[in-house]
């Protein structure tokens, strides 16, 4: 841990206010966003056992059900999917790679309540009483990393497990442009405490079903790619879901296979449900995702964000692509 805590030679008074906070309460209640992804799950999977470790009284949920490809994080079965929740005062909310409180399950008590928001998004609302937040970082697992490495006991490797899914997965197998030296530093004293490279690509990367397979074939059957300006967009139907057997968390990851085109700048895919449109859109190019997503009440960075649309499939394809020409000129 010496490499990580040297950079930090100044540290942020965010960090040691949430160090303090996580020793102070005798139990935690993690919190994941909805449509959970390998960060927010790898992180609360690497809080939830070192708590326990610690003495600590653990709770893990999140709005939406953790997708099967995830069951193999330490602690999985210890999630709960709810709507809302009632935490004793005792308890210490935290908010992890959440941008907002409504991407989450209602806490009762809330904005009262004192809370830890733990994230990297550059578009975070601050609503916590702590909040620990860095957009420099590639994934939200290094922040929990510098946490857990000023708490009271050291980081095994059942904690590794989960901060290595988070890291891996949120920087694109440390290929996109928000890897740094730090997650580079990160990943190799995750290594030290044990963890496999090519056991964890395996778990993160080769465990799809068949009818993901079925449904990802639909969604590149129709691409619709502008080649002047490497935009591609593709989308599916809720007729798709029920046709190939696949559930929608088996769409993550779609939007950056898009950008596996030679010379695409921009990606979407979008999701047809019962009540909207559900947007994954990607960047490597000037036109801002994030940007994009902020207009129709969506966030994340301005490589990778999403947001919802509510209009019918049809009318959502014609409405992004007129925007994404738009902001392209």
């Amino acid at each position: 841990m010496e490499t990580t805590r040297k950079e930090t030679a100044q540290e942020p008074a965010s960090l040691l206010e949430a160090v303090s906070a996580l020793r102070r309460f005798k139990g935690w209640l993690l919190l994941s966003h909805e449509q959970p992804d390998g960060d927010t799950l790898g992180c609360a999977s690497a809080l939830l056992v070192f708590g326990q470790r610690s003495g600590k009284a653990v709770r893990w949920a999140g709005p939406d059900p953790m997708p099967e490809s995830y069951a193999f994080l330490p602690g999985s079965d210890r999630y709960e999917t709810l709507r809302e929740i009632s935490v004793p005062r005792d308890f210490l909310p935290i908010f992890l790679d959440t941008s907002n409180p409504e991407r989450t399950l209602r806490v009762e008590g809330m904005p009262d309540q004192f809370a830890v928001n733990i994230d990297h998004h550059g578009d975070n609302t601050r609503f916590a009483a702590v909040n620990f937040l860095d957009s420099s970082a590639g994934a939200t697992a290094e922040l929990v990393w510098e946490i857990l490495a000023r708490l009271d006991q050291p980081v095994d490797k059942i904690d590794a497990i989960g901060l290595y899914a988070g890291l891996v997965t949120d920087t694109g197998r440390f290929g996109y442009s928000c890897t740094t030296p730090r997650s580079h530093r990160i990943a190799a004293e995750l290594l030290e405490k044990g963890i496999q490279p090519e056991l964890m690509d395996r778990l993160l990367y080769s465990n799809w079903t068949p009818q993901a397979l079925r449904l990802r074939g639909r969604a590149f059957s129709r691409l619709d790619y502008e080649p002047d300006r490497g935009i591609a967009l593709t989308w599916l139907t809720k007729a798709d879901f029920e046709e190939t057997g696949a559930d929608f968390s088996e769409t993550e990851g779609l939007a950056s296979d898009l950008l596996r085109i030679r010379n695409s700048t921009f990606s979407a895919v979008l999701i047809e449900n019962d009540t909207n449109v559900r947007v994954s859109l990607r960047s490597r190019g000037k036109t801002s995702a994030a940007e994009i997503a902020h207009r129709h009440g969506g966030g994340g960075h301005p490589n990778a964000a999403g947001m919802r649309l509510p209009l019918p499939l049809e009318a959502s394809l014609a409405t992004l692509k007129a925007e994404i020409l738009k902001n392209d000129d």
